[in-house]
This record gives C-alpha cells, structure tokens and sequence, in this order.
C-alpha cells in the first residue's frame, strides 16, 4: 500500500522527538552541557517550523477561497434578491392596472350612457390650460361635449374629436365650470378650476349665510345641462371670508387629474 513507504518515516520522526524530549527533561534535572543529539534540535526545530507554517498558508489559504465563495453567494443572493423586487414591482404595477381597468369597465354594466373606455396617451399643460389626448375617438362614437370620468368620480369634458382621438379638459382648468350641489346642505353652486398644475379647484357665488363646513360633499346638480346629475366631483377643503358678499371656498377633486392614466366617456 502507498502508506507503507513512509512508515519507516514516520517512525524515525516519532524516535527523534521522543529523544528530544527525554534530553529536554535531562537538561532541566542535571544542568549538564548539550549532548550529542543537539545538533539535530536545529533540523527537527526548522523542520516543525517550516511545517507549521505550510500549514498556517494552507488554513489561511483555504479560509480566503471559503470567503471568497461565501461573498460570491452573497452577492449572487443580493442580485436574485434585486430581481425578485423588480418581479414583484412590475407585478403590483400590473394588478393595478387591472384593478383599474376592471373598475372603469364596470361602469359599463352599471352606467346606462356609457360610450367607452380610453387610456391618456398624452397630456398639454400650458399656463392655465390642463388637457390630455386620449386613444378614442369619433370611431368609437365619442362625440363633443361627453363627460370624462373616472373611478373616483369626474375628470373633464370632451372638447375635441378626432377619428381615433378625443382631447379632454380636465377639472381643475380655468375655463371648466360645472353646477354643483352641496350634498349636506342640498344647496347648489358653481364648481370651477382655478388653473395651474396644483389638483385644486373652488366653488363660486357661495354667499356668506350658506353654512358650509370643510369635507362637505360635491356632486353634480345636472342643472348646468351639461353634466349628468351625481357624479361626484370633490370636497371642500378650505373656507375664507372673500371679499365680503362672497366665500373663498376651495374644492380638492375626488380625481387627481395628474395620476389619471385612463377614463371612461359617458354620454350627457
């Protein structure tokens, strides 16, 4: 067996220790001078200290690769974790999406002058001015006027028609106005958009005795005659003197018309 070749090696190993040992222990009893088996502490001692350090390069050696491999796991954890979260985003992102869509498709079942539903493919926002495009048109039978709403309640008119395209005023633009009523109160109003890029709106011509409070309640009134009756459109979320005759009141939309990505058309 291979083994045998170096038994003879070993055994000469385990002889010259034992000796060393033995003169160790006569040294410290007699004090005597060195004996003849001196010279050889020089070659076992070197021998042993060579050893011990090929062994020390080895451990350490085997402990940098160990670490080595432990960080390229980590770090391989690390990544399928980064892919995970990003799996995990883009799903979330699209649950929604279907949430979404299936809430405005509902509204086809339950709304009786339902006409279509249509994603916002583009958005013009100038000074006062807030509009989108949609991706629907006169070939999906939008017409002029229409109302734009979406599941949290209304979000614009039609004020243009294409064959595949409509464009939209949103509610918080300076030139859109809509009758409103004042859910608590039963009293009417004037609902309009104020301009500017800030989802902020107000109601008009609110008198003094009109006893409004903050979180009262918006729908459309339908006696504008351009609007269905219903809709939500907001609440009121603050109130100030004016001018003396009339009320500052401000109106925050149930609609964030920057956040809207589709809308359904509903006929007047």
């Amino acid at each position: 067996m291979p083994g045998r070749k170096f038994l003879p090696l070993v055994l000469l190993f385990l002889l010259v220790v034992a000796l060393m040992t033995y003169q160790a222990r006569s040294d410290v009893k007699k004090q005597k001078s060195p004996t003849p088996l001196k010279p050889l502490n020089g070659f076992v001692y070197g021998g042993l200290k060579a050893a011990h350090g090929a062994y020390s390069w080895g451990a350490n050696l085997v402990v940098r690769i160990g670490s080595g491999k432990k960080d390229m796991r980590i770090r391989q954890l690390e990544q399928e974790v980064s892919g995970l979260k990003r799996q995990l985003a883009g799903t979330y992102a699209l649950s929604l999406e279907n949430a979404r869509l299936r809430v405005l498709l509902g509204l086809k079942e339950h709304t009786p002058k339902y006409v279509a539903t249509a994603n916002v493919i583009s958005r013009g926002s100038s000074g006062w001015q807030n509009t989108f495009v949609i991706d629907a048109g006169s070939g999906q039978g939008i017409q002029k006027d229409m109302i734009a709403v979406s599941p949290d309640g209304l979000a614009g008119k039609v004020i243009s028609v294409d064959k595949g395209y409509s464009r939209v005023l949103l509610i918080n633009d300076i030139r859109f106005a809509a009758a409103v009523r004042i859910e608590r109160l039963e009293q009417e109003a004037i609902f309009a958009g104020i301009g500017g890029l800030e989802n902020a709106c107000e109601l008009k011509y609110v008198t003094n005795d009109i006893k409004l409070q903050k979180g009262d309640v918006l729908t459309t009134s339908g006696l504008d005659g351009l609007f269905p009756a219903g809709i939500r459109v907001g609440y009121v979320s603050g109130i100030s003197a004016g001018d003396g005759f009339f009320r500052q009141v401000d109106v925050t939309p149930y609609t964030d018309t920057a956040r809207l990505e589709a809308v359904t058309i509903i006929k007047r």
